[in-house]
């Protein structure tokens, strides 16, 4: 049995000025194995470490790295583990060097960090480590994968972006597709037929009971921090909509200018 152990939650946000957010990042110990799942943007690189110190772990501890798939917001600090075994879904190594048109989140520059690393392709059902499996989901991506954990709770599932949010079970969808809807659609349901526990790549862990959406731990605390030493400070409100749009493929016909 393994212990998940979420270092940073995930959230994002729309905004007038477009979309914003930050991934979730899970240690799991699997008898004396360190694994990680996800490596988080640059931006959340200072955290990452310091969470791990508070485990007394630093990189060089982590065994194994999972990558559900390969958007910057995802895996940008994956280089820091350069001596752990780099897990990642064999499609997904392909859609790496070739994304689909217009997909901004996945850069070539990752292509090249991958190539310095430990890389090792593994496909659907494969188990990775004790209590450990992953499970194809694409439809974000052509190969993004999940994870299963067979925990002291029962199956838990760390969703990725296949389930990014709460949300993703009313809508019946994720609400980014850059892949396939129909693909996106059928992960989701096989998720939801594997467990009921749920660790989304951007919101807070979730129970699903009677078709009840159950929050397992308190919401993301986010302190937004600006500085009166210049500069007009922007001003900031908040708003909560009922629902939340879903974008299949929006930049699809947008040359992306971070691949070749």
């Amino acid at each position: 049995m393994s212990d998940i152990d979420l270092l940073t939650k995930g959230f994002s946000f729309d905004s007038d000025q477009g979309m914003f957010g930050w991934s979730s990042v899970s240690l799991i110990k699997s008898g004396n194995t360190n694994v990680l799942i996800d490596t988080g943007p640059a931006s959340r690189r200072k955290l990452l470490i310091d969470t791990l110190a508070d485990k007394n772990l630093d990189p060089s501890d982590i065994d194994i790295v999972i990558l559900t798939h390969m958007h910057w917001d995802h895996c940008q600090n994956t280089d820091l583990f350069t001596s752990s075994s780099i897990v990642i879904h064999s499609h997904e190594i392909d859609y790496m060097k070739n994304p689909t048109s217009g997909d901004l989140m996945a850069a070539s520059y990752l292509t090249d960090m991958m190539g310095k690393l430990n890389l090792n392709p593994v496909n659907d059902g494969d188990v990775i480590t004790d209590g450990i499996q992953v499970m194809s989901t694409p439809g974000h991506t052509k190969g993004h994968m999940s994870v299963l954990i067979e925990s002291h709770d029962g199956l838990k599932t760390i969703a990725g972006d296949a389930l990014p949010d709460g949300g993703t079970i009313v809508r019946g969808l994720p609400y980014n597709i850059f892949w396939d809807e129909n693909d996106a659609r059928d992960s989701l349901e096989k998720m939801i037929a594997k467990s009921d526990i749920f660790y989304p790549g951007h919101d807070t862990p979730f129970q699903l009971k009677n078709d009840e959406i159950v929050y397992l731990d308190d919401p993301t605390t986010i302190n937004i921090m600006s500085n009166s030493e210049a500069g007009k400070n922007p001003l900031i409100n908040y708003q909560v909509l009922d629902k939340r749009k879903v974008n299949v493929n929006t930049f699809q016909n947008r040359k992306n200018p971070y691949t070749c």
